[in-house]
């Protein structure tokens, strides 16, 4: 099974949609998936501790403070724990302070500590999803690299007919499903990407160059990396950069440098994606 010992964090806030949670947790406790349930204090008003610590098999967590005697929970230790979080539902309330980077609650310090993959299932009334801020956040987190799950269209809590609903539970697992496999079917791979443009000098202040930003070959980079590999980024003058940590970045100003760490790293590469836009020319003198 793709989900066997993957420690999975449900990060769960106040919104109706939180009562389909357990049929989730379910789900991933079938396919082998150990899970840890994180509530807000507002998502208490929608579905009990009780239930999801029983489908769990984990005590829930809420508070910062265990117990009286004032024990510490500790959230880096949570979030170094998890192989991937799961934020659903997502209020605009919760949507907004994860992309403000706020951290008033124990859910948002385990998620401002997360160095594992985030996934987010936004559950909304229609025009707080079609809000210009809420389309903003959404826009800032898939900046981050995280994966959005989108608000689906049918009947919302208010008995308003739009998009706003939570995606069904079946369909978030099958998505969790999905980037496990996704993940691995590269691993022990070693891929190599050449990126950006080059700049040909013609004196200290001109070249020759183009218009590329590196953004197709950072992108591929990126999808090889979540897809398990070790990637090599050959990357040619741009303000862009690849953030996944299986990403190396050797960074280039022309295309004799290019050509030098392609053919450095090109033996020992599995697949080779050549996707520079190498300038056509190079002066034979400069000044």
């Amino acid at each position: 099974m793709s989900l066997a010992d993957k420690n999975i964090i449900i990060g769960i806030s106040g919104g109706i949609a939180a009562y389909k949670i357990p049929l989730l947790i379910r789900l991933l406790k079938k396919a082998g998936a150990n899970v840890q349930v994180i509530m807000t204090q507002a998502a208490h008003s929608f579905v009990t501790p009780v239930t999801l610590a029983t489908l769990s098999g984990n005590p829930i967590i809420t508070d910062f403070i265990k117990n009286k005697e004032g024990e510490w929970q500790h959230h880096v230790n949570l979030a170094l724990w998890a192989d991937l979080m799961i934020f659903a539902p997502v209020t605009a309330n919760t949507l907004a302070k994860m992309a403000s980077g706020q951290a008033d609650n124990f859910l948002l310090a385990v998620y401002m500590s997360a160095k594992c993959p985030v996934m987010i299932a936004p559950a909304m009334d229609l025009d707080m999803y079609a809000h210009p801020a809420t389309k903003k956040n959404i826009e800032i987190l898939q900046s981050f690299g995280y994966h959005i799950i989108p608000a689906t269209e049918g009947e919302l809590a208010s008995g308003l007919i739009g998009y706003g609903r939570m995606e069904e539970p079946e369909q978030i697992y099958q998505e969790i499903e999905t980037f496990f496999k996704k993940k691995t079917d590269l691993k022990n791979k070693k891929v190599l990407i050449t990126a950006g443009p080059t700049y040909e000098a013609i004196d200290p202040v001109r070249f020759i160059g183009n218009h590329s930003s590196g953004k197709m070959g950072i992108a591929l980079a990126e999808a090889a990396a979540e897809r398990g590999a070790e990637v090599i980024l050959i990357l040619g003058p741009t303000h862009l950069e690849a953030k996944h940590p299986n990403i190396k970045t050797v960074r280039v100003q022309n295309a004799a440098e290019m050509l030098h760490a392609t053919q450095q790293y090109f033996p020992e590469s599995d697949i080779t994606i050549a996707a520079a836009a190498v300038a056509d020319f190079t002066p034979v003198n400069t000044s």
